[in-house]
């Protein structure tokens, strides 16, 4: 076939896929943008600073994805969100969160819109925190409550161990309020945060 024969054929086809593409009912228009995951670090911290494992990480509010736990933050008559009672409801997160395969235990304290995750290792699995381990204790968290809007996730021993003492103590009757300057203590720690 010559090149005469060619470009005609191939511009009808052209001409063809941009009228069908023209032409097509665009539904979507009208449904809300689908929320996507995506990690963002604890503030004060540089996105390679996190990265050994032991560093904590933050996942900003823009969604998460749906991984297993149940939240009991419900809508009101007038469409706002009931805030999670993180003092009670914490145990259920920290469970959903524990049943990641590569995790043994966490607790979770939350202060404000920052909530702080120190994660402990199943004996089997000898890395370290990881961007996926992260983004799915996020979800796990921003599915509870979609207010929170920074999670910090460390595997750091020491970090950890202050993260227990912090939850017993909210636990046993202690407001986060009044422990709030820890737990953002450990959310910029810089050892956290290489």
């Amino acid at each position: 076939m010559s090149i005469r024969k060619i470009i005609p054929v191939i511009l009808i086809i052209a001409a063809a896929g941009m009228a069908l593409a023209a032409c097509m009912n665009n539904d979507t228009a009208n449904l809300p943008p689908a929320p996507t995951a995506t990690a963002d670090f604890a503030p004060g911290g540089a996105q390679n600073g996190a990265q050994n494992g032991n560093g904590a990480a933050g996942m900003t509010n823009n969604g998460a994805q749906n991984s297993g736990a149940a939240g009991n933050t419900a809508a009101t008559t007038d469409g706002a969100l009931n805030p999670f009672d993180w003092a009670n409801g914490a145990s259920d997160i920290e469970r959903a969160i524990s049943r990641i395969s590569e995790l043994s235990d966490a607790r979770v304290v939350v202060t404000n819109t920052t909530a702080l995750v120190g994660v402990k290792f199943d004996n089997a699995y000898k890395g370290e925190v990881t961007e996926r381990i992260r983004e799915m204790v996020a979800a796990e968290v921003l599915k509870a409550d979609p207010s929170i809007q920074t999670v910090a996730v460390t595997g750091n021993d020491a970090d950890v161990k202050k993260i227990y003492e912090l939850s017993e103590q909210i636990r046993s009757g202690r407001t986060a309020d009044e422990l709030s300057a820890d737990i953002n203590a450990i959310v910029r720690n810089a050892t956290t945060l290489r």
